[in-house]
């Protein structure tokens, strides 16, 4: 019994790992996105409305709602799991 609750915590652990190191690489994903946008915006609209006719507007629209959405997944799929991991090992421990 000992030894399966241990193994059981080591489990959550590697999980709690990986699921942060998720987390930090989604955020350094938005970061770059973000970055890209603000500084090379210009240059990607162009480069992109040579094959879609969109409007400038809209295709700003697209791009921040498509970074609100990747920070929402990350905060729902990978920083609160870890949390909850966390919370739930130390109560037990």
């Amino acid at each position: 019994m000992k030894n399966t609750e241990n193994t059981f915590r080591e489990n959550l652990d590697i999980l709690a790992r990986i699921l942060i190191r998720c987390f930090i690489g989604g955020v350094l994903l938005l970061l770059i996105w973000f970055m890209s946008f603000t500084f090379g915006g210009g240059w990607i609209y162009s480069f992109h409305s040579k094959w879609f006719q969109i409007p400038l507007q809209t295709f700003e629209a697209i791009h921040y709602a498509g970074m609100a959405f990747t920070k929402i997944l990350l905060i729902l799929f990978f920083l609160i799991p870890y949390i909850v991991i966390r919370l739930v090992s130390k109560k037990k421990g």
